[in-house]
């Protein structure tokens, strides 16, 4: 048993570190951070409703994009491997294939999860410059660009040391040692305006990475046998269908708003993506009374995921299983 969790541990690492690297991972946060830090810009309505439309859009453009980052990235590492028959080779160790379909979720769990823990200083900061008409705060305007100055002398000097030093980090190193410090200098910069702070969009984060591992899931599913553009559009399917299955189940309802025995088989089978989407009750608090989101909520949605990835990476191991490698 130890040794199985060894070796699914191993794939995992390989795939989450391939992942990390990738140009998509960092062209894809680019993206995303670009369209919530300046989606103030997009938002000229009053103070409050500014703060709605850019938790609104922040949360939307995780979701999406860590959904798109881990198809990209389950398309990449699984079947790529498959097609190069680089898995022939590591299956001819003492690897067994649901070990390798189980570590490979594992690597793209950890980079869609990375991928919007990163998002999350952009969000809370773009968040707090409306909610509180920071933008007009020196400390708050000075803190952002000193975050900004840090990080680009830290690259920069990552670099530097990467051309004299051939253990140095190089460009993607340089990246995970300078942000995530610029994003603390930022934190304990603003530290006394810490109750100006919306720490309750970290829990709409965590929705997000619950839908990216159910996301995820499927996408390996796929990967063990499509294309990378077969694998793209089931994906896209799934994704629509999965915030669409209560409209799905509307015509099985009855007049007394039972469900038809085939209307509960199709619940049980559709994906219920839409119970991760917390946007609205954390965007009308702004403009509303804050809805409360009970604990019990968030440990249902997970256990959700869990069960449902689980029953996703089963599916993968059947189809894997067959799946001819020579």
């Amino acid at each position: 048993m130890l040794k199985s969790l060894r070796r699914i541990w191993a794939v995992g690492i390989l795939t989450a570190s391939e992942g990390l690297r990738q140009p998509a991972f960092f062209i894809l946060f680019l993206a995303a951070a670009a369209l919530t830090a300046f989606s103030p810009r997009f938002a000229p309505f009053s103070l409050n409703e500014s703060a709605k439309m850019v938790v609104d859009l922040g949360l939307s453009t995780t979701v999406a994009f860590s959904s798109l980052l881990a198809l990209l990235t389950a398309s990449t590492t699984v079947s790529d491997e498959i097609e190069g028959r680089t898995a022939l080779t590591m299956l001819a160790k003492p690897l067994r294939r649901e070990e390798f379909i189980l570590g490979k979720f594992i690597g793209v769990t950890v980079v869609a999860s990375a991928f919007c823990a990163l998002l999350t200083p952009v969000l809370m900061a773009a968040v707090r410059s409306q909610r509180y008409d920071e933008y007009f705060d020196p400390r708050f305007a000075n803190g952002v660009k000193l975050a900004l100055i840090i990080f680009l002398v830290l690259a920069v000097a990552s670099l530097l040391a990467k051309l004299k030093f051939a253990s140095a980090p190089g460009v993607v190193g340089s990246f995970w040692i300078a942000y995530p410090l610029a994003s603390l200098f930022m934190l304990v910069y603003l530290l006394p305006g810490t109750a100006l702070w919306d720490y309750r969009l970290v829990l709409g984060i965590f929705f997000s990475v619950l839908h990216g591992c159910v996301i995820a899931a499927f996408a390996v599913a796929l990967a063990t046998r499509l294309t990378l553009v077969q694998a793209s559009i089931g994906t896209a399917a799934f994704f629509l269908v999965g915030h669409a299955s209560s409209a799905v189940l509307v015509p099985f309802y009855d007049k007394q708003q039972h469900l038809s025995v085939l209307g509960m088989i199709l619940r049980a089978i559709l994906p219920d993506l839409d119970q991760f989407n917390i946007t609205d009750a954390l965007a009308t608090a702004y403009i509303e009374k804050p809805t409360p989101i009970p604990l019990d909520i968030a440990a249902g949605s997970a256990l959700y995921a869990a069960l449902y990835a689980g029953a996703l990476l089963a599916l993968a191991a059947a189809l894997f299983a067959n799946r001819e490698l020579s």
